[in-house]
This record gives structure tokens, sequence and C-alpha cells, in this order.
């Protein structure tokens, strides 16, 4: 039991994001809400997943620019991983890590991609891949679906902003993008601020990391942070 849905962004076949006009973004996101604050009123869902998955080593099967949404009535395990920490963290500092991490990065400035009035989107310390980049609300936020209208318009431009950088960049790579979000029985808390990863997938996971779990990133994040932050996009 749960949900899979397709999301069409475009009526064009050959768009993407990136080339977009803002006001096509807007209205994917607004999609976006809508449909996670409407599978949210189903008591026997437990966590809404929202993704895209762009080229062909991304897992991408079909062409036209779309992207998908799950429920399921179980949390996964990788959110309940990062929920345990998170909770540890609050328990022994009295504030949310998150909110500690964004505050931490734009003290250091060294991995800030793009700043804008309600966002703030950095390669992480520790990113586990190149040019791996997180996109977190400067106001704590534990549910996406409570995005308001000036938020999801600067989420607009940031997410179309980050995703041109990539496409003239790098050659339009193939990536991943994920809202991550409270589980849905807990909408609201002081441990835990939705944010959005997104994965270029410049590279590939080999057998040290699929055995490990421990992953290599061949690039230093303060040096693909700057590479991005002077890529001017139209």
């Amino acid at each position: 039991m749960g949900y899979h849905e397709v999301l069409i962004e475009h009526p064009n076949h050959n768009v993407t994001i990136a080339l977009m006009e803002i006001g096509d973004v807007i209205n994917i996101l607004k999609a976006y809400r809508q449909r996670y604050n409407f599978i949210h009123q189903d008591q026997r869902i437990e966590s809404i997943i929202i993704f895209k998955n762009h080229g062909e080593s991304a897992g991408t099967s079909l062409e036209h620019p779309h992207s998908q949404i799950t429920a399921t009535p179980v949390v996964p395990s990788q959110i309940r991983y990062r929920m345990i920490e998170a909770i540890s963290y609050f328990d022994d500092m009295g504030e949310c890590l998150f909110c500690y991490t964004l505050r931490d990065e734009l003290k250091a400035k060294e991995r800030i991609v793009l700043e804008t009035e309600y966002f703030v989107t950095f390669i992480p310390y520790a990113a586990l891949s190149p040019f791996h980049m997180w996109v977190f609300p400067r106001h704590h936020s534990s549910s996406f679906g409570d995005i308001g209208e000036p938020e999801l318009a600067d989420l607009a431009y940031t997410l179309k902003t980050v995703l041109a950088k990539l496409y003239y960049g790098l050659n339009n790579p193939a990536y991943n993008y994920t809202i991550r979000s409270m589980p849905t029985d807990e909408k609201q808390s002081d441990y835990f601020h939705w944010y959005l990863a997104i994965v270029p997938r410049v590279n590939q996971a080999a057998g040290f990391e699929l055995g490990s779990g421990m992953y290599i990133n061949t690039a230093m994040p303060e040096d693909s942070a700057k590479f991005l932050r002077e890529i001017e996009v139209p």
C-alpha cells in the first residue's frame, strides 16, 4: 500500500529544468507541494519522497522531463538513521543539527554555491561525491509541505540556477535530486530541518564503496563550490 506518481514537468519533450522559464519551475514546485499535502492526509502513510532522476546513469527511464513522488507506510531506514542522528544531536546540544550546519557553512563561506533570501546552497564538508549539494531553508522548518509562496518562488530560482550551473559547467551531467522532509506522523519538530539534496552522477560507486559503505570523493568540496560559484548562467 502506498503511492507512486509521475509528475510531467513540461509539455516540451526535450527541455530540462536548467533551461526552463522560472514560471515553469514554480509550477513544478507547486505541484510537489500540492501532492505532498494531499498524500500527507492519508493516515496510512509514514513517509513521502519527492525525487527526480535526470540522465541514464541517474536511473531515468523516460526521456520526457518528469519527477516522481512516492509514499510508503514505513519510514525508510536511511531517513530513520538521519532522524536518530538529529535527535541525538538535539538531546546533547539543545539545537537543530541542520541549523547548526547551516550557520557553520555560512560562517566558513568556502563551500557556499549560492545564497538567496530564503535558501542557501552548499557542498557539505564531507560530501559523498563530487558536486554533491544541499539546499537548506534559512529558517527552521520540518516539513516541505509548509513552504509559503515567497519561499517557493525563491526555491524555484535557486533550483533552476544551481542546475543551470551544472548544465553549463559540467556539460549537462546526469543527476538525482530529492526533497528530504519530516515523516508524516511528526510534521513539526525542533530537531529536523527539511532540505533538498542534489547529487550529480559524475563518478560511480565501486567495490570499496559497496563493500564498506564508505565513499571516496576525489574532489575537494571547497574547490567544487568555487568552480560552481564562478559559472555565470544566462
